[in-house]
């Protein structure tokens, strides 16, 4: 079979390697859809990080490594000691390897386990690929409504839709965003699912605000052309807004915080980034101002995600692009310099 994996550093290939059969426990996947997303952009130009040269202790993969965690398809074969899936099951994956046994897994929070790894980052296997093999608790059934397509959006739009449950967002509250990236865009699709009419959206890339103005969900402002805090201010009555999320990871986003949310307003950091930042503690006091941060997503997500998207609450129209196995190098290229929001590589089937 077809597959894209990572060798090393800005070193992606797509190989000729042999299909995966499922094991008990296993259920065997033909992918239709993997999404791109900055995870994968991250290993490729960065990295490799998280994708392993030495054997994840979890999982005991190493490099070259499958890529691809956000996909859905059909399935092909189910191991032995399987329930409630069946060969020809339209399913989406979640896609998070956990220990079960560190305080954090028991605590009921399997996205902060201390050895957590994502299927296509360090495993035996990815959604780049035409075939992949993960264990029956990662197999989500998607409605009859449901395209594969959007099955391949429920993962990335759970990572935002966390952040937003992180936030305690509802009804009435005022919400600014950075970043229009595809986690971006799913939280603004997930505020308003949880009832934020007043959205404001930061982008500095004029595709992607092209792109989100077209969608009509929130009001974008582009930071080069304004200054982001008089806007609020000016917005809110000098009140601030409720909730700031950010899904940029700049460093100047933090330097905006004290002056753009409310007293007792709360800040949501989703972006994954080691760039550091710097502020005076005092202006927390001041305001009271509330720092949190989200990660992933926690039980229970992937299901509730996968019944807004059946509702129509993410609607995929004018932001999701899709391109062939082989054109993966140049989507990874678009994608990082924000000419593309989303993209959605199409497996071939034979």
């Amino acid at each position: 079979m077809l597959a894209a994996r990572l060798h090393g550093h800005q070193d992606i290939r797509i190989d000729e390697i042999p299909e995966p059969e499922p094991a008990a426990g296993q259920v065997k996947v033909a992918v239709a859809h993997n999404g791109l997303c900055g995870t994968d952009l991250s290993e490729f130009f960065a990295g490799p990080r998280a994708c392993t040269t030495v054997p994840h202790p979890l999982t005991g993969a190493a490099l070259p490594q499958v890529m691809g965690h956000e996909f859905a398809g059909v399935v092909a074969a189910v191991g032995p000691e399987v329930d409630g899936v069946a060969v020809g099951d339209r399913v989406c994956v979640e896609p998070l390897y956990s220990c079960g046994e560190c305080d954090r897994c028991q605590a009921d929070l399997p996205q902060l386990c201390r050895l957590v790894i994502t299927h296509g980052i360090a495993s035996s296997g990815g959604g780049l690929a035409q075939y992949t093999v993960v264990p029956r608790a990662m197999v989500h059934h998607l409605p009859a409504s449901m395209s594969l397509a959007e099955g391949a959006l429920v993962e990335p739009m759970s990572v935002a839709f966390s952040g937003v449950l992180r936030s305690g967002a509802g009804p009435g509250q005022t919400a600014l965003l950075f970043g229009g990236g595809p986690i971006g865009i799913g939280v603004m699709f997930g505020l308003r699912a949880v009832g934020v009419d007043d959205i404001l959206l930061v982008e500095p890339a004029p595709a992607r605000r092209q792109i989100i103005e077209a969608l009509g969900v929130a009001e974008v402002l582009d930071p080069n052309a304004c200054d982001v805090a008089d806007e609020v201010r000016r917005r809110t009555g000098g009140r601030g807004v409720d909730v700031v999320l950010d899904c940029a990871g700049a460093p100047a986003v933090f330097a905006l915080v004290p002056a753009v949310l409310r007293a007792r307003g709360r800040f949501v950091g989703i972006a994954v980034t080691d760039q550091p930042v710097s502020f005076a503690p005092w202006v927390l006091a001041r305001g009271e101002i509330e720092l949190t941060g989200s990660l992933g997503y926690g039980p229970g997500v992937f299901p509730r995600v996968i019944d807004l998207i059946a509702q129509g609450a993410y609607p995929s129209a004018g932001w999701v692009e899709h391109v062939g196995l082989h054109e993966l190098r140049d989507a990874l290229d678009d994608l990082r310099v924000g000419r593309l929001a989303k993209v959605l590589v199409d497996l071939p089937t034979s």
